[in-house]
Parts: C-alpha cells; sequence; structure tokens
C-alpha cells in the first residue's frame, strides 16, 4: 500500500482531470460527429416522420409525406388512406398504391400483417416510437426470421415472400390514415462507429470511475483516514461516497501543518502536535475564528 501511496502522491489530479475532459470532450465531438455524418438520412427521416404525426391540414399531410418519403432511400412508399382502406394518395406511386390496402394478421401473429391483394408482401407492424429507433439503427432486415425462432410456422409461410416494414399513423381531426413501408439498410459502417463510440464513452466512464477511487485513497491517505477503506468506498459507490468523504472530512478540521484529519473538538494535532484553531485565553477552550466570546467562561476573544 506504501508504494500505491507514494506513487499517487506524486499525481497531478487537477492535470489529469482537465487532460481527462479535453480528451473526453474530442472523443465525444469527433465520435458523434461521425455518427451523425454517417446516419444524416436516417436523422432526416425521423424528423420527418415526427412532422408527419403531427400534420392535421389534409394538404400538409401530402406534402409532409412526400418529404418523409424523399428522406430515406429505405422509404417504399406513404400511403394517405380513407376510411374505406382505399389509397388516396401516394408520396411514391408504388405498387401498393394500385388498390385497396386492407391487412390482416397472419395467424395470432400481431406483428405479421398481410393483404389479400398483394399475396407476396409480408408487413412486419412496428409501432410509432420502436419505427422511428429501428428506421434510425437497424439491422440487415432480412434476418427479420432470425428476431422470431418461435413462430417456425410463420418463418415457413414468410421464406417465399418480401418483408416491409409499415407503421401506422392516425391523423387527427380526419378519417385519413397514414401508412409508411420502408424496407431498412445498414448504414455502410454505421454498427462499426456505433460500436467504436459505445466503446469510448464506456472507456472514459470506467476512467472516470477509477479516478473517483484514486482521488479518495490519494486524499484520505493524506489525512490519515485510512485509505483502503476510502478508496473501495470510492471504487463501488462512486460520486455518493465521494459526497460522503467530503462531508466527513469537514465535519472535523484539517492540521495545516501535516494535513490530519482530526475531530473538531481536537486542541491540537495527534500526528504532529501542532495547535490546531484558536484557544481562549481565560479556560483554554477551542473557540472559532469568528468568535467574539468564548463559549464555555465567556472570556472575549481578542
Amino acid at each position: 500500500m506504501n508504494k500505491l501511496e507514494n506513487m499517487l502522491s506524486k499525481w497531478n489530479f487537477q492535470k489529469i482531470v482537465i487532460w481527462y475532459l479535453i480528451l473526453a470532450v474530442i472523443a465525444g465531438v469527433t465520435c458523434g460527429g461521425i455518427v451523425g455524418y454517417l446516419y444524416r438520412e436516417r436523422l432526416d427521416f425521423a424528423w420527418q416522420y415526427s412532422r408527419l404525426e403531427e400534420t392535421k391540414d389534409a394538404d400538409a399531410l401530402k406534402a409532409a409525406a412526400d418529404k418523409t418519403a424523399a428522406a430515406s432511400g429505405n422509404v417504399v412508399d406513404v400511403l394517405i388512406l380513407d376510411g374505406d382502406q382505399q389509397v388516396t394518395y401516394s408520396a411514391k406511386n408504388s405498387a401498393f398504391a394500385a388498390g385497396p390496402l386492407e391487412l390482416t394478421k397472419v395467424g395470432n401473429e400481431k406483428k405479421y400483417l398481410v393483404s389479400a391483394a398483394y399475396p407476396d408482401a409480408v408487413f412486419q407492424y412496428v409501432k410509432s416510437e420502436e419505427f422511428m429507433l429501428n428506421s434510425i439503427i437497424n439491422r440487415d432486415f432480412g434476418k427479420i426470421r432470425s428476431d422470431y425462432d418461435d413462430d417456425t410456422v410463420f418463418e415457413r409461410e414468410l421464406s417465399s415472400k418480401t418483408i416491409y416494414m409499415l407503421s401506422r399513423i392516425r391523423t387527427h381531426g380526419s378519417n385519413s390514415t397514414v401508412y409508411v413501408i420502408t424496407v431498412p439498410t445498414n448504414v455502410p459502417g454505421g454498427m462499426i462507429a456505433l460500436k467504436v463510440t459505445g466503446a469510448l464513452a464506456m472507456l472514459f466512464f470506467c476512467v472516470y470511475w477509477v479516478l473517483v477511487a484514486l482521488w479518495l485513497y490519494r486524499d484520505a491517505a493524506k489525512c490519515r483516514l485510512s485509505p483502503l477503506y476510502w478508496g473501495l468506498i470510492g471504487l463501488f459507490t462512486n460520486i455518493i461516497g465521494l459526497i460522503v468523504y467530503k462531508i466527513y472530512k469537514h465535519s472535523g478540521a484539517i492540521c495545516s501543518s501535516c494535513g490530519a484529519a482530526q475531530a473538531a473538538d481536537y486542541l491540537y494535532c495527534s500526528f504532529c502536535g501542532s495547535q490546531l484553531g484558536t484557544r481562549c485565553e481565560g479556560c483554554g477552550a477551542k473557540v472559532g475564528v469568528k468568535d467574539c466570546f468564548c463559549h464555555q467562561c465567556g472570556h472575549q476573544i481578542k
């Protein structure tokens, strides 16, 4: 332990923290910029999709559908349907705009939908919130079958069909329904960038966590407060342990000569014998720096 204390006593934690923050900011900005650049199309699509959900006016709804469809190459079509499931508007004039799009479940599987008008297509229904997330960060959509290993019956039924991802938006104040149909693909280099960003974030978090524990260990050793005990507390509780340590440390007195922590009522340091604070000339009791009279005998403090 003495070797660790000697090593940590030479560390300049102020400089270490400054360099840590500089490197963390540089890494964060760099990774954020790379991820943002790679996923710029997906982020634009998510933004347009959110605008589409908020649109109420019929003309504005068509314009929003066009912008959503144009935002990503993964979009097959954005359809606006009336109450009878008839397509009244198609942003891309896909094959799905030719007739009604009445969807029914595949057996009891809620996530798979089919339409009699398009026998070769299967739609995986995804709720609005999940749809936005899946549209930004998704895996190869061809792996969709592996996500449902328990649904072996449906896997065989779907093996010869094309699978699309579908989101349903119910517009406010009208009977229109909007279907957003996509075939998501991986962003080239996107998953690698996300994994690297996640790994760096975890690395910086671990460094921060260990730095707090090491600082607690060094400061506790300096103050003669059982460094191993406080270092372990910092390692397991981090910021909570740091707050508890600060409260405990400042509840007493710190010797100005050797830096050891002492009880608040000590007159002299138990390690180096230096006087702690000010004493009353009348009774010798310890008094505060701002006290005008001794709390023990009432003697005026000069």
